[in-house]
């Protein structure tokens, strides 16, 4: 992504609609966040904010309102997982990953072998 974009939890459910099938009018938005709860004018508030972001855009050539992304999805995730990683585990991966594994149900050489992988994608080795 070029510029830093922070997507609110709230406005990932939008970015999720339109990753998966942009260029959709207001009331289709509403329409696939009908399950939501959310008022009509909450809708419209995080579409608004999410274009003045940066993150969507506005086509309006056919005479009605599309909205569509502007910022590639695989990136905000990617964005955001390495925001978590930092603030949760000070940047480590491998934190992350030991918490995780040891709370599935991994066995003790499925868990070696993920905690190899991390040492190496980190550099380490300090086993």
């Amino acid at each position: 992504m070029n510029k830093e974009i922070h997507i609110a939890e709230t406005e990932w459910k939008v970015m999720e609609i339109l990753w998966a099938k942009p260029m959709l009018t207001i009331g289709e938005i509403k329409e696939a966040l009908s399950d939501s709860d959310w008022s009509d004018s909450t809708i419209k508030t995080l579409v608004r904010r999410l274009c003045k972001k940066g993150a969507l855009g506005i086509d309006d050539s056919k005479g009605q309102f599309l909205y569509y992304p502007l910022v590639n999805e695989n990136e905000c995730k990617l964005k955001e997982t390495k925001n978590l990683i930092n603030r949760i585990y000070n940047g480590s991966v491998k934190m992350l990953m030991a918490n995780l594994a040891s709370e599935s149900k991994l066995t003790d050489e499925e868990t070696k072998k993920l905690m190899d992988i991390i040492d190496k994608m980190e550099g380490g080795g300090d086993k």
